[in-house]
């Protein structure tokens, strides 16, 4: 289960004094200035060395002046006093070099990152960054029932990392029953809206819940189709949601999805911090899971500084 306590108490020190020398050093980073918030931040962790927040911006500036062995040590330190990684130290490790890419998921950071924007999520998504995940994937399930000759309709259907519900509000009008989760209590709180709001319901049932903790609570052969949009740049090893997706699949149940791709092998993290999946690497996990592509090809579901950020688009079938 995610952990839902306040990350208060890591982003302060408890001394006001110490908290102003924090926000001195943000700021002397935030203008470029990474050796000032340096000499900063060794003055204020030198009196709290359990300032977690500042532990995490005093690796960010050590890696903005080359020092990637301080960087690591600090990441490493907000992970001693923070285990459920509020502030994704892990990903920045895995980002450096330091950590195992499949080995930096960070539930509570994606939970708490995504409680901070719920709020403009769908306009940000969909104006700033031309997101169309949605789009896609019903599209490709379209045609893929159409040229199998089968309804273009799935009595039940799970949305995982649902968020605010976009993915949902594509889909609704060929679900019968529809249920979504997602790590952020905020983003289930504007889906849990949209489905208040409407004249039928969006969603027949919600939960905050990590992904594949939700799958394992659904019984075995129970669902017609699961979708992912978008989801997996949050997750780095993929093979427990896959284990769990076949499982809860029935018979010839689809399975559709995006990832953040690259070129490389295996999985990396990027300077987005998000996740990107090689098509090699993600084409095995589907076949230890049993999990058949009908469909993986290139697609951007989203840009980046009016750049389209690459990306596959997948429909998988259990066999």
């Amino acid at each position: 289960m995610i952990e839902k306590a306040s990350t208060a108490h890591l982003a302060g020190s408890g001394d006001p004094t110490l908290d102003r020398r924090y926000a001195w050093a943000e700021a002397a980073f935030k203008e470029g200035d990474a050796q000032a918030c340096v000499e900063i931040l060794d003055q204020t962790l030198a009196q709290a060395y359990h300032f977690t927040a500042a532990w995490h911006l005093y690796g960010l500036a050590q890696e903005a002046l080359g020092h990637k062995e301080e960087a690591a040590t600090a990441w490493r330190q907000c992970l001693d006093l923070d285990p459920n990684d509020h502030f994704g130290a892990r990903l920045d490790l895995a980002r450096i070099g330091a950590m195992a890419a499949e080995d930096a998921t960070s539930e509570n950071f994606s939970g708490t990152l995504f409680d901070a924007y719920a709020e403009r999520f769908d306009s940000h998504l969909t104006q700033a960054l031309h997101y169309t995940a949605p789009a896609l994937l019903k599209a490709a399930l379209a045609t893929f029932c159409d040229n199998a000759d089968r309804a273009f309709r799935f009595d039940t259907v799970l949305d995982l990392g649902c968020g605010t519900g976009l993915m949902g509000e594509a889909i609704r009008e060929q679900a019968g029953f529809l249920a979504g989760c997602d790590v952020s209590p905020r983003m289930i709180e504007r889906a849990r809206a949209k489905t208040t709001a409407a004249s039928s319901p969006l969603y027949d049932k919600l939960a905050v819940a990590g992904l594949t903790a939700f799958l394992s609570s659904r019984p075995d052969a129970s669902v017609d189709l699961i979708l992912a949009a978008d989801v997996f740049v949050y997750l780095g090893e993929l093979r427990p949601a896959f284990a769990q997706t076949a499982r809860v699949l029935k018979r010839g149940g689809l399975f559709a999805f995006t990832v953040q791709s690259h070129d490389g092998e295996g999985v990396v993290v990027g300077a987005d911090r998000r996740f990107a999946h090689a098509e090699g690497w993600l084409r095995g996990r589907l076949k230890e899971a049993g999990l058949r592509p009908l469909l993986l090809e290139p697609a951007s579901t989203r840009q980046d500084r009016d750049v389209a950020v690459p990306g596959l688009l997948v429909v998988t079938e259990r066999r």
